[in-house]
């Protein structure tokens, strides 16, 4: 078996073995459910509540999908201008770095007094959270382009719209996908956070609905639909990444070359 397709088989052997060993260390050490519920409980819960909790993930997808493509393209954007503009740079470098000091959760409140108590806070706290890890990734990646290739392309009279598409863009790809899978699992925490300051729908505030009345069967079920949201996101990106990497096709192109040699 290939590295490649083992990862397929290890990884759900790896989940079942850690749901076993759960389901008979609840059993075993007689665990009340107000502490840890067994796995059986928690599907149960999850069949039950199926209806409830699809309408609640549904909120929270849109929220997370709209904040963090909204932020993933101010932050591409703006480190597009940092880099093409240093004395910019210099003006709101600065200013960036102080609003992420600032811990979102603080920041919620003032959000919900601004626009309301409606979706927009939401999406505007998620896209806060995914703009700060594709801007600084994006800026490396553009910064981390071979100047020797800059100026062959200079030395054939290339624009910097021509540099940028084909050489600076390029090598700046794989440092941008790592800031949007930074950005994607930090919305999903962006999410839950701004539906705990205020909110009557989504996965955050079932979550918190259900702590507050120790119904730990439940929580964990949401929980369990949380963790599969965020990888989810996070697949769909690194999907994502494998069909807009050059290294893909350089790849492709390159067996197809060598298919047709041989032939």
């Amino acid at each position: 078996m290939t590295p490649g397709r083992s990862r397929y088989v290890v990884a759900p052997l790896l989940l079942g073995t850690i749901v076993a060993a759960w389901e008979l260390g609840v059993r075993i050490f007689a665990i009340p459910p107000l502490i840890l519920p067994r796995p059986l409980q928690v599907l149960e819960a999850l069949w039950a509540d199926a209806d409830r909790l699809l309408g609640h993930t549904w909120v929270t997808t849109y929220e997370i999908a709209s904040g963090f493509l909204a932020g993933a393209v101010l932050g591409i954007g703006t480190a597009l201008l940092m880099t093409q503009f240093p004395a910019l740079r210099s003006a709101i470098y600065p200013l960036i770095i102080a609003s992420q000091t600032t811990p979102k959760i603080a920041i919620a409140p003032l959000l919900i007094i601004w626009f309301g108590v409606g979706i927009y806070p939401k999406i505007l706290t998620v896209a806060l959270l995914a703009f700060f890890p594709v801007l600084i990734n994006t800026i490396a990646g553009i910064e981390s382009t071979d100047e020797g290739h800059v100026n062959l392309m200079r030395s054939v009279y290339a624009s910097e719209t021509q540099i940028y598409r084909h050489i600076r863009l390029p090598t700046a790809i794989p440092y941008v996908f790592a800031g949007l899978k930074l950005g994607v699992t930090v919305s999903v925490i962006g999410a839950i956070v701004a539906e705990w300051v205020a909110s009557t729908r989504g996965l955050g505030y079932l979550l918190l609905f259900y702590t507050q009345y120790l119904d730990m069967v439940r929580t964990f079920a949401v929980l369990i639909v949380l963790m599969a949201l965020g990888v989810g996101f996070f697949a769909a990106t690194a999907l994502a990444e494998r069909l807009l990497s050059w290294e893909r096709h350089v790849r492709r192109d390159t067996r197809v070359t060598a298919a047709e040699t041989n032939l």
